[in-house]
């Protein structure tokens, strides 16, 4: 059996080391997970919301402790940490009045009665939810998932094996709710048996939030289950997969602005490591150089450094010196390519660990991969465009379709935008922000089109039952 291990991304400490846990043990929970869950969907939504809302306490009570464990396994900045660990809550709390306010509830149809008969469409628990969730973003993946399953009235088997002190937080706040046991259980294993849960165990809903590349090993993993004799062979996989957003600067954009959206939240938030972060930038050409140049003093503003320290705004790459090089790569083949870099470009040593300095990158090309692959980190291309037609044609020069961004005055030219791109969110004047409120979507590469959160968000971790019914026969 594999160990498990995981190390301070800033100290190379070891912080966690656990033995993989087996497929016959992990077996043994979704079998008591099951049964929590039919114990637990009889509860009403809004009960069960109630429960749920009670068991984020958890989280307030614990915060300075948890913000630190996220710290030191994914060398997220203590303060990113603590504020992840607040909008979390604000997360979870929309979440729980989406249940209260009706999102489960049956869909009944009026024009039956008109024919003498009673038609309805409910929402049942599926039973039990696997969630692979990964390090980036460890509180706001990992409640995306468990909230909607379990106010959905299903049990969840969580795998956080990159975070593994958030799975077990998880497992405290919402294992025992309302006088039963097992409503989630965090699962420590390797990639080995996460494939055999996927094939061969008893769940009834897989989540992957991760790479692309994740995605397609765990779709394979999904194919194989058609074959194997468990219960439910043909389960819902929701994906949920990276991206490479674009940005377009219109002509009349609030400069200021933009940059601030585009560059210090979008680019640099949590050291550029996001599924939606923007990655690439197109800007109208009357307003290329000035945007460089706001670009240029946010990135050089940033401090990098012990994730521990309050000052810092830019931890180290989880992906440590290979992340870095990766990157580093893209610039030097965007350079040679033509691609001028107005800031970075070079790595620092700060505490013994390989940084790459805030890397903005001016005449870029289409073809350039540094605007054709995903760039977790802080790296910036930025191209111009002549006008909007041409913005929409690179915005769109991609196989992801993740979220994409205008930045403009004109509400017309903003719903042309709208209209024109693919991607599953698209943001006017903002960026690099997911809404609980709305549904978030990944298509194309970034995605299978599946609905996280929302009211859609619950009611893609139910089961749905028709109801056909003739009361003429019934007392």
């Amino acid at each position: 059996m594999s160990q498990i291990e995981v190390h301070n991304p800033f100290t190379g400490e070891q912080v966690f080391s656990q033995p993989s846990q087996s497929i016959e043990a992990i077996s043994m929970h979704i079998d008591a997970a099951q049964g929590a869950s039919r114990a637990w969907q009889v509860i009403s939504p809004a009960e069960r919301a109630r429960h749920v809302l009670t068991a984020l306490d958890y989280f307030r009570n614990h915060c300075d402790a948890i913000a630190a464990g996220i710290t030191r396994e994914v060398g997220k900045p203590l303060a990113a940490a603590k504020e992840e660990l607040t909008f979390m809550l604000e997360r979870a709390q929309y979440l729980c009045r989406f249940a209260t306010d009706g999102a489960l509830e049956a869909r009944r149809y009026p024009e039956y009665e008109d024919e003498g008969f009673e038609g309805r469409i409910e929402c049942r628990a599926k039973g039990v939810v696997y969630i692979i969730t990964p390090w980036n973003y460890p509180l706001f993946c990992a409640i995306n998932g468990t909230v909607c399953a379990l106010l959905s009235g299903n049990a969840v088997l969580l795998k956080h094996s990159t975070a593994p002190s958030v799975g077990g937080h998880f497992e405290q706040a919402f294992g025992s709710m309302a006088g039963i046991d097992h409503l989630l259980i965090h699962a420590v294993v390797d990639y080995e048996v996460s494939a055999r849960i996927i094939e061969e165990t008893d769940i009834n809903h897989l989540v992957f939030t991760g790479s692309v590349q994740g995605g397609r090993v765990v779709q394979q993993s999904v194919a194989k289950r058609a074959f194997n004799a468990v219960p439910e062979p043909f389960i819902q996989c929701s994906l949920e997969l990276g991206g490479s957003d674009a940005a377009y600067i219109a002509e009349d954009a609030d400069l200021e602005q933009a940059a601030f959206w585009a560059v210090k939240i979008g680019r640099l938030h949590n050291s550029g490591q996001s599924c939606c972060a923007v990655k690439r930038v197109f800007v109208h050409a009357s307003r290329y150089d000035d945007f460089l140049a706001r670009a240029q003093a946010i990135m050089e503003s940033e401090k990098s450094g012990d994730p521990m320290a309050p000052d810092t705004t830019l931890g180290p790459l989880h992906g440590g010196e290979r992340a870095v090089t990766g990157l580093l790569d893209m610039v030097r083949q965007a350079q040679h390519g033509g691609a001028r870099v107005c800031t970075g470009g070079e790595t620092e040593q700060i505490g013994g660990v390989t940084f790459l300095k805030p890397t903005l990158l001016a005449e870029v090309t289409p073809t350039m991969q540094v605007l054709q692959e995903e760039t977790f980190g802080p790296v910036l291309p930025v191209m111009q465009v002549a006008n909007d037609e041409e913005a929409v044609r690179q915005v769109c020069n991609s196989r992801y379709g993740l979220t994409a961004s205008i930045f403009t005055r004109s509400r017309e030219r903003a719903e042309r935008f709208v209209a024109a791109v693919d991607t599953g969110t698209v943001y006017v004047n903002r960026c690099n922000f997911v809404d609980a409120r709305l549904c978030w979507i990944g298509q194309r590469a970034s995605g299978n089109g599946s609905l996280a959160l929302a009211p859609e968000g619950l009611q893609a971790f139910s089961a749905r039952k028709s109801v056909n019914l003739d009361p003429s026969q019934l007392k």
